[in-house]
């Protein structure tokens, strides 16, 4: 009795599989991209069309090119003193949260204890605690911030330190000791320490973290309309809500506005997307 030969075919159902997996994969992704694309190639392609054209809200191309939106955006809907807003409270939210975030995470890390695991504990808490206005609208009252940019911007950090903060130390545990060891022998202090050696280590956490508080920043919409009454004050976001109220029907200006709205925030992701990963990784496989 004699077997038929099965090891070439081995081989082939293998490699059949790989092949099969392969396409699903990527046929996959590319319907996951068509669901996230669709919806910004409808806005873009609806911000350069004219009224009549726009109120389709179709995918086809403009019968007439309306570059000149984007001109009456910024001409009558405020859009470069709101544009100046947001990129002061983005930038100001995100140094101030990187800092403070990277700077509690490294005591945590550094220095277990029963008051480092409270405030460890009190932080996962703070994932799940709603943000409550009124007590915030407040406080900062209180303390002579109500209504500015600085009462914004520290708001907005308190917001992100949980999840921030406990990103951060889930990477820098897993640091080596022997780095802070090295230093400390050499004379550094703890400041030194950590600015000179141990945050030029946290980059792809760091960007991480840029990435996601920037991006919330820029978009913030409640806190904004809570916490500044002044419209002088207002952040390109809440442009597109009045300038919606005001040009309800005329969709190419709406959508134009959206468009330069979202420019800033995809910028800065496609700057730093290489590192995203890596960090919310890295941050994830110790807590």
């Amino acid at each position: 009795m004699t077997l038929a030969p099965t090891g070439p075919r081995q081989p082939a159902q293998h490699r059949a599989r790989k092949i099969t997996a392969t396409l699903c994969t990527y046929a996959l992704a590319a319907l996951v991209a068509l669901v996230f694309l669709a919806p910004l190639y409808l806005v873009l392609i609806t911000s350069l069309k004219g009224t009549t054209d726009a109120k389709t809200m179709s995918f086809a191309l403009p019968k007439s090119w309306h570059i000149d939106n984007y001109l009456t955006v910024v001409q009558s809907g405020n859009a470069l003193q709101a544009l100046g807003n947001s990129i002061l409270i983005a930038f100001g939210v995100t140094a101030g949260t990187v800092l403070v975030c990277s700077l509690a995470a490294f005591v945590i890390a550094r220095r277990p204890g029963r008051v480092t695991g409270g405030v460890y504990s009190y932080l996962l808490s703070g994932l799940i605690a709603p943000f409550a206005f009124i007590p915030a609208i407040r406080m900062l009252q209180e303390i002579g911030l109500g209504g500015s940019y600085l009462g914004l911007i520290l708001t907005d950090i308190a917001v992100q330190i949980p999840f921030i903060t406990l990103t951060y130390v889930g990477f820098i545990r897993q640091l080596p000791r022997e780095i802070d060891e090295a230093a400390l022998l050499d004379g550094a202090g703890p400041l030194r320490l950590f600015f000179t050696i141990i945050f030029p280590l946290l980059r792809p956490v760091s960007f991480t973290a840029l990435v996601l508080v920037f991006t919330y920043a820029w978009n913030e919409f409640q806190n904004v309309l809570f916490l500044i009454p002044d419209a002088d004050r207002w952040t390109m976001p809440m442009t597109v809500f009045t300038f919606q109220t005001t040009h309800s029907f005329d969709y190419g200006l709406v959508c134009a506005n959206l468009v330069l709205t979202m420019l800033p925030v995809v910028a800065v992701y496609l700057a730093a997307q290489r590192y995203i990963v890596s960090g919310m990784v890295a941050g994830a496989v110790k807590s």
